[in-house]
């Protein structure tokens, strides 16, 4: 499956929208948030990264069960639980907005066809990013900039989160 995600912010988001509680505060801070999105990842219902180190973009995404055989230019990997038959991608814009207001929730309305139906259970995600992060040449290509691949987890595996993934700000 091949969607593309707008991102002004240069940061995306995988979600369990059944489990993820999205408020923080109505005047939340920054460190505030970047807590708020690590705790949701130790939980499972979340997994955020930044997209580059430029800003947003219209990114390319391709969700696979096995990764491309193309090189990337980095990558990680972390588990998020599935309880509903579906995860969502999110735009910084999206947790932005349902931190700061108690009616807002993700999926956006923008992003709601961003889905991705599975059987619930843990999932372990390997993010794989296709470009240099200073780069702006995937602007005019139609490559894919990120692979996000869904491995279903039967073993017990735990991913240590202490951070918001390849956070630069």
């Amino acid at each position: 499956m091949k969607v593309e995600l707008f991102d002004e912010d240069g940061v995306i988001a995988i979600v369990n929208a059944d489990r993820y509680r999205g408020f923080v505060d109505n005047d939340w801070s920054l460190n505030q948030l970047l807590d708020h999105f690590v705790n949701e990842m130790i939980c499972e219902n979340l997994i955020v990264w930044q997209s580059n180190n430029i800003g947003g973009g219209d990114w390319k995404i391709e969700i696979l069960v096995t990764p491309s055989e193309r090189k990337s230019f980095r990558e990680f990997e972390q588990t998020i639980n599935v309880t509903d038959g579906e995860l969502y991608l999110a735009s910084y814009t999206d947790l932005t907005m349902a931190a700061q207001f108690e009616d807002e929730v993700i999926p956006s309305k923008e992003n709601a066809n961003l889905k991705c139906k599975l059987a619930n259970g843990k999932y372990l995600v390997i993010v794989r990013q296709m470009f240099h992060p200073e780069s702006c040449e995937n602007e005019e290509s139609d490559e894919t900039d990120f692979e996000i691949i869904l491995k279903p987890v039967i073993d017990h595996i735990v991913t240590k989160v202490d951070a918001v993934y390849w956070w630069n700000y």
